[in-house]
């Protein structure tokens, strides 16, 4: 890498630290005014001001990683065309073409920008996603410890609705819970398990995931299970416990928009293995096939939007940098409003799924070759 490189390079750094920080700075700002009364009221009773000022530090914090997620792809593309910009309104292009220097050349250092970008958010995304989804699902002032509301779910590889009194995601617990176990397939009449707790434990080489009931109401014993039945509901050790086999989570059992929106903050090994199990919903499993195809190809997304950007912002035949970059913004917010398009219609399985992912890479891998030959040289 050259030292013309390392200058365009630490001119994408800049423009994409200045961008990062002065959106979540103005998250901060709105988002905590509008929400104070949140963290006061759900604080401590006899909290001061410096707890209820330190859990919002500690929300913030989560939440920008959740907002580095959101606007790092966006930020990369508009670091690139500011970069450019600046090499035009400078006249600092000139010289470098003058020199024989082609112009997608320079394109180098903008693109290992992103490919460090695009590594940041892998590592966000597959490891600390993982570690920050409890807070992240938490409303506006709680933690994770808290109880949270909870919306009946059924598992539909069993058939088995569950819901409780609160759900805590820390501890993966669920309070008062309830179990409908249908009939006959499970049981001889349809019964209601109840239990005092119940605990959530994944899936490991010694047991399979599932609910472990505490204080069941009946017991194993008083249950009437069917062969298919024996093989879901599992009897334990203590007397008063009984084990559920079951996919659905302390997280899909959020009531709200969080329980529809938290495969986001699992890792791609985890959303490929409950992509396998049959416990989701149709919709939902397409929704988050999608999802899965989506961040699969986010990275070589980014890439081509960023070789987008140049020819736009550089355009041999307009040397009216406004107009340019004008031109520049339009065409990625039809990039994005194509792609908004196309998920939504693999959504409703109008297109195929595969389909509704790749579509946009290859309209704009399309545009660049279009868009190639119009760049300055």
């Amino acid at each position: 890498m050259t030292t013309f490189d390392r200058y365009l390079l630490r001119r994408f750094w800049h423009v994409f630290g200045i961008g990062y920080f002065a959106t979540l700075g103005l998250y901060v700002i709105f988002d905590g005014f509008t929400n104070v009364d949140a963290f006061q009221d759900r604080a401590t009773v006899g909290a001061g001001p410096l707890a209820v000022l330190r859990r919002m530090a500690e929300h913030y914090a989560c939440q920008s990683t959740l907002l580095f997620d959101m606007v790092g792809p966006i930020l990369t593309v508009i670091s690139t065309m500011v970069v450019f910009a600046m090499l035009q309104k400078n006249r600092e292009i000139h010289p470098i073409l003058s020199a024989g220097v082609p112009t997608f050349r320079l394109v180098l250092p903008m693109l290992v920008g992103t490919l460090i970008v695009n590594g940041l958010l892998m590592a966000n995304q597959e490891f600390i996603f993982p570690l920050l989804s409890a807070e992240l699902l938490s409303p506006i002032g709680t933690t994770s410890t808290d109880g949270q509301s909870v919306k009946t779910q059924r598992d539909f590889s069993s058939h088995i609705e569950i819901t409780g009194q609160e759900v805590f995601l820390a501890d993966q617990r669920l309070r008062n819970a309830e179990f409908l176990l249908p009939a006959p397939e499970l049981v001889s009449e349809i019964t209601t398990l109840k239990a005092s707790e119940a605990v959530y434990r994944r899936k490991s080489k010694q047991h399979p995931a599932g609910w472990l009931l505490k204080g069941s109401s009946p017991k194993y014993e008083e249950l009437r299970l069917t062969p298919t039945g024996s093989k879901v509901i599992l009897s334990v050790d203590a007397p008063d416990e009984v084990f559920v086999k079951s996919d659905v989570g302390c997280d899909l059992l959020l009531d709200g928009a969080m329980a529809a929106s938290s495969y986001r903050y699992q890792s791609t090994f985890d959303l490929v293995e409950r992509l396998r199990t049959p416990s989701l919903s149709v919709m939902t499993t397409r929704t988050q096939t999608l999802h899965l195809h989506e961040r699969l190809t986010r990275s070589l997304a980014n890439l081509l939007a960023v070789c987008l950007a140049v020819p736009l912002v550089l355009r041999k035949e307009s040397f009216s940098l406004i107009t340019n970059m004008a031109i520049c913004c339009l065409v990625m917010v039809l990039m994005i409003a194509v792609k908004e398009a196309s998920v939504y219609f693999g959504r409703m399985n109008w297109i195929p799924q595969d389909l509704a992912v790749w579509l946009p890479i290859i309209l704009c891998g399309g545009l660049i070759a279009w868009f190639s030959d119009r760049v300055q040289t």
